[in-house]
């Protein structure tokens, strides 16, 4: 072996460890705060992809990792919602763990960054915080606390009926163990949690589906909306058939106000047909749309 290859070895060697250290030692949740930076809709972005690199920095932290995602969500309560769903809903956790505890706790610090501000968006992470804290409660058997976190959200919806929009989707058994919750306010229309207008199956989830519209539709901006200053992403779940046709849309985040806008447009949106397997079958996933003041 000639000198210059053993010397071109030697600093291979000597690197691999170097860069291996290097990975080892990124901050803890660095990657996924890139990724969110990266989805077009943020946090309302894909998900699924999210969830995995939050996942895997979990898998990665070990006994290090409650420690270091408490000190990482710091004072933003959009990490605190959506962290707690990733630490407790099926699918999120990527075959990890379910931890109810830790997300209740997340949503507890949640909650207490954004109780008595004014704005629409903190009530809105009240009230979706409250729903899951007084669920997560109601499991472990803790009926007070429960009945505390459901009056917080009911009390919020009576007085500003504009904030169902920030009511969670959440599974018929969490719909039923709600509804079971004691609470002390009544209102004339009880809180609808779960889905109206239930999701029709697909046999492939696409995740984000901007890129695949063939014709992209571009939402009438409301002029209500634009006049009070509404704005941001707006995401809609939608389910295509095997023509390309959308034949189920749901706005599911973003300004109440654009909602309905972004749907309409999704509606008229169509797609090239997923094939699997040699046959075209349905698809489900999301569209965004960015309504710029």
């Amino acid at each position: 072996m000639t000198k210059k290859l053993t010397y071109s070895l030697l600093v291979v060697l000597l690197c691999v460890p170097m860069l291996q250290a290097q990975q080892a030692a990124e901050a803890p949740f660095a990657m996924l705060e890139r990724a969110v930076k990266q989805e077009p809709g943020g946090w309302a972005g894909n998900k699924e992809r999210l969830s995995t690199i939050f996942d895997a920095d979990r898998k990665r932290l070990g006994d290090r990792f409650e420690g270091e995602l408490l000190r990482w969500l710091g004072n933003d309560p959009e990490r605190h919602y959506w962290i707690s769903a990733f630490l407790e809903y099926e699918g999120y956790l990527h075959g990890s763990k379910r931890l109810p505890y830790l997300s209740l706790l997340v949503k507890q610090q949640g909650l207490a960054l954004v109780q008595g501000k004014d704005d629409e968006a903190s009530r809105g992470y009240v009230v979706g915080l409250s729903i899951t804290a007084a669920i997560l409660s109601d499991e472990f058997g803790f009926s007070t606390l429960a009945t505390s976190y459901k009056n917080e959200a009911e009390e919020l919806l009576l007085r500003y009926p504009d904030l169902t929009a920030f009511v969670p989707a959440v599974s018929e058994a969490e719909r039923r163990r709600y509804d079971g919750i004691r609470s002390l306010v009544t209102r004339k229309t009880p809180t609808v949690i779960g889905d109206t207008n239930p999701q029709p199956a697909a046999k492939v989830s696409g995740g984000v589906l901007n890129g695949r519209a063939l014709n992209k539709i571009k939402p009438v901006y409301p002029a209500a909306a634009r006049e009070s200053g509404a704005s941001g992403v707006v995401e809609v779940r939608v389910v295509f058939d095997e023509t390309g046709k959308v034949i189920w849309a749901k706005a599911i985040s973003g300004h109440p106000q654009l909602r309905q806008a972004a749907e309409d447009a999704a509606w008229q949106t169509k797609f090239s047909p997923t094939i699997l397997s040699g046959q075209a079958v349905r698809t489900s996933g999301l569209l965004l749309y960015n309504f710029v003041h």
